[in-house]
C-alpha cells in the first residue's frame, strides 16, 4: 500500500513540477514579447518625434517664404485677398445628385446588390 501512494506522490510531483516549466515557460515568452512590442512602440515614438521636428522645420513661415520667392516665377502665387475668403453660409448650395448614380449611392450608404468591381470574378 506504501508503495502505491509513493508512486502516486512521484507522479502528481512530477504533474506539477511538468505544469510550474509549462506556466514558468509561458510566462517568459510572454515577457518577451511584452519586451518587443514595447521596443517597437518606444521606435514609433521616436519616429513621431522625428517627424514632428521634420514637419516644424519645412513648415517655418521664414523658410516657406524663402522657398516662395525662390520659385514665385513658376509657382505664380498670389497673396490671398481679404474678398476671397467667405464664410460657410456664403458657399453655393450643393448640386442635387439623381437616384441611380452609382457613387452617390456608396456615398450614401445606398450601394446597389448588383454593383460589381473588377475583383470579383465572373462565373
Amino acid at each position: 500500500m506504501m508503495r502505491i501512494v509513493n508512486i502516486v506522490l512521484v507522479v502528481v510531483m512530477l504533474g506539477a513540477a511538468t505544469w510550474t516549466y509549462a506556466v514558468k515557460h509561458s510566462a517568459e515568452r510572454n515577457v518577451a514579447q511584452i519586451e518587443e512590442l514595447e521596443r517597437r512602440i518606444t521606435l514609433e515614438q521616436e519616429t513621431i518625434d522625428l517627424l514632428e521636428a521634420d514637419w516644424a522645420y519645412l513648415s517655418q513661415p521664414s523658410r516657406l517664404k524663402k522657398l516662395s520667392d525662390l520659385y514665385a516665377e513658376e509657382l505664380q502665387l498670389l497673396q490671398t485677398q481679404p474678398r476671397q475668403i467667405v464664410h460657410p453660409q456664403e458657399l453655393p448650395a450643393a448640386p442635387e445628385i439623381p437616384a441611380g448614380d452609382g457613387i452617390a449611392d456608396i456615398i450614401a450608404g445606398e450601394m446597389p446588390d448588383t454593383m460589381t468591381t473588377g475583383s470579383v470574378g465572373g462565373n
